[in-house]
């Protein structure tokens, strides 16, 4: 199969061996043309930034070579951002790249190294610093220094900042709960006392209480039993109205008269009359059982919360009768 596969390729057209070919440099060449472009907008940003400082543009000239760095880094551009920083007066900043330079330059062996080493020791005594004299709480609050987020290792040891005004937040996630301002002074130490545990008990975290769920039962049970109630009402008319019927049959057919104030009725008609009075009593009796049922289930209905979205209760209520009685039957579901 191998062979067959390997003649098939060779048969191809020249045509077929072109395409893959320059398919294939194409996909190469991506990462390569992709960088390219990146040194050489990395390069017209370090010409630019060399520009503005030797016209004395040292704040236009120090973005320049932030821009460059970041789409190329190279040391020549990272000790030139150094240097602009240091000419800023952005001390700490400048510290801070003039060790990465010496990082970067060791790890590549340039000689470069020492001359960095060299500006970042010169520049050590300048930098202010500011040591937080922090007592802590029970709650891990969120410390940051000139924008710079603390762990919580670093509370409590020397933090360089650049000369001027300097901003300690102490916040509890995205919410500041205190904001504290001093002068940093170059060779200064400034020491700023930070009690976190002060600072939470004096902003207590908010807790968010959520609603409970609604619980659409107490709607649907109140919807049910008024149902129930409403359906037995029906049952109540159905038995009256078999009692008047079964009283009507017998004042009839069943030959019932009023003597004075007894009635004289026929052994059939005697049946109809008690029959009758069964009838109105089961009524009665479920008549106000209903009436009691379908009040429960109107206050429950009243009383659930009124955000609730109860589902729609499905309920099916028939009442029956029969000659020896009555009742109603209920089905439905939740």
């Amino acid at each position: 199969m191998v062979c067959r596969l390997m003649r098939s390729v060779l048969r191809a057209p020249a045509s077929t061996f072109a395409f893959f070919l320059v398919g294939a440099l194409a996909s190469a060449a991506l990462p390569g043309a992709a960088h390219a472009q990146d040194a050489a907008a990395a390069d017209v940003l370090f010409r630019e930034g060399k520009a503005l400082m030797e016209a004395g543009k040292v704040a236009e000239a120090c973005p320049k070579f932030e821009a460059s760095h970041a789409a190329d880094a190279s040391l020549g551009t990272l000790l030139n951002l150094a240097d602009c920083f240091e000419q800023q007066g952005r001390l700490a900043s400048a510290h801070a790249r003039w060790s990465e330079a010496f990082e970067l330059a060791k790890k590549q062996s340039d000689d470069r190294a020492s001359f960095a080493a060299e500006r970042r020791g010169a520049l050590t005594e300048r930098v202010p610093e500011v040591v937080l004299q922090v007592v802590r709480g029970p709650e891990p609050l969120l410390v940051a220094v000139a924008g710079r987020k603390l762990d919580d290792t670093s509370l409590g040891l020397p933090i360089r900042v650049d000369p001027g005004d300097v901003e300690v937040t102490v916040s509890r996630g995205d919410a500041v709960l205190v904001t504290k301002k001093l002068r940093a002074a170059e060779s200064s130490i400034t020491t700023l006392p930070l009690d976190l545990a002060a600072i939470a008990k004096a902003n207590p975290a908010k807790v968010k209480r959520e609603a409970a769920p609604v619980d659409p039962t107490q709607n649907t049970v109140g919807l049910i039993t008024m149902a129930v109630g409403l359906a037995g009402l029906g049952a109540f008319v159905v038995l009256e109205g078999a009692a008047f019927a079964q009283r009507a049959e017998a004042d009839g057919t069943g030959g019932c008269v009023d003597d004075g104030d007894a009635v004289v009725c026929s052994p059939q008609g005697i049946a109809l009359v008690e029959r009758a009075g069964d009838y109105a009593e089961v009524g009665q009796w479920v008549g106000v059982a209903s009436a009691a049922v379908f009040a429960v289930g109107l206050t429950v209905w009243l009383t659930a919360p009124s955000e609730a979205d109860a589902e729609a209760a499905q309920v099916a209520v028939a009442p029956w009768v029969l000659p020896g009685g009555g009742g109603i039957v209920i089905g439905g579901s939740l």
